[in-house]
């Protein structure tokens, strides 16, 4: 057990004596036995992200910077979501050219608020799903006024076809819910957990098309994490011709969809880096960054 550990455990053992309501001295110890000491290793890591202070707002912890301001931080799995993003750059890139990013699978609005940051990127389109990660993403670009007049979001999802789906929400963990996988696919233990949702799926290229007309002057950047409908939305944009006229593609795969999604990014003429991080018991999953082919 870490000496920090131990003696904030001390520490709240010392306080919950001059308390003579019992549940408010196992409250206190509570605290500094558990959760004193979480915050303090959240924290931690969150230091690793940037030059952050915590403000609390009507009881939410908002981590705040000169930067960007991040809402529901120490929420379910935000945290690993900053690192990903604010520490380790998993979606910087400079094309040399102004361009605008579709951020397909917002999530809770972190990755489109990084790329809003950006001075060469115009405008960032982000697409979520699930309403109660939208409604959050929502909320951290009402906390960046300027950043947030370069974010449009919608509340749908893409992928090879309009449909309405009802599924599992596990509100602890935003980052990892899927629209092709059952919630308990990825998270078995968590029945019981979950409230279900209603999710709003768009014809992918579509929706892409559209935006392309509007930029017809601008490079194009495809960020893609979706815990799984990445094959049907590449497979969507292959068969209508639409990565012709994409010239950078983030993707984050899952469930070994990166071989068919290489296939159709070659079929396109991109030139790509696999990075393979780990394999589950549901498959492979690591990063895929590619470029258009210089001819």
């Amino acid at each position: 057990m870490p000496l920090k550990y131990k003696l904030l455990r001390i520490l709240g053992n010392f306080i919950s004596a001059f308390f003579r309501n019992k549940q408010t001295r196992q409250k206190i110890r509570g605290y500094f036995g558990g959760n004193a000491w979480k915050e303090i290793k959240r924290s931690a890591r969150l230091s690793k992200c940037g030059n952050f202070s915590i403000k609390n707002v009507n009881g939410q912890k908002i981590a705040e910077s000169d930067e960007v301001n991040l809402g529901f931080i120490f929420d379910g799995d935000s945290i690993l979501i900053a690192e990903e993003i604010f520490r380790d750059h998993e979606y910087s890139f400079d094309i040399n050219a102004d361009c605008v990013v579709i951020d397909i699978g917002m999530n809770i609005g972190y990755a489109s608020l990084y790329f809003a940051m950006m001075p060469a990127v115009l405008k960032v389109y982000g697409f979520e799903p699930f309403k109660p990660t939208y409604k959050q993403a929502i909320f951290n670009f009402s906390l960046n006024n300027s950043l947030s007049e370069k974010i449009e979001a919608f509340n749908f999802g893409l992928g090879d076809q309009e449909k309405t789906l009802d599924l599992d929400y596990y509100s602890k963990s935003p980052g990892q819910m899927s629209t092709v996988k059952s919630t308990f696919d990825i998270h078995p233990n968590r029945k019981g957990e979950t409230i279900l949702e209603t999710a709003e799926i768009k014809d992918a290229s579509s929706q892409i098309s559209e935006i392309i007309s509007r930029h017809a002057n601008s490079k194009i950047v495809l960020k893609c994490d979706t815990e799984g409908s990445e094959k049907e939305i590449f497979e969507n944009l292959h068969k209508n011709g639409i990565l012709d006229r994409i010239d950078c593609i983030m993707l984050e795969y899952h469930f070994s969809y990166d071989k068919p999604v290489i296939e159709i990014l070659k079929k396109n003429g991109f030139n790509y880096f696999n990075q393979h991080i780990i394999t589950l018991d549901t498959g492979d999953f690591g990063m895929i960054r590619a470029m258009k082919s210089c001819n």
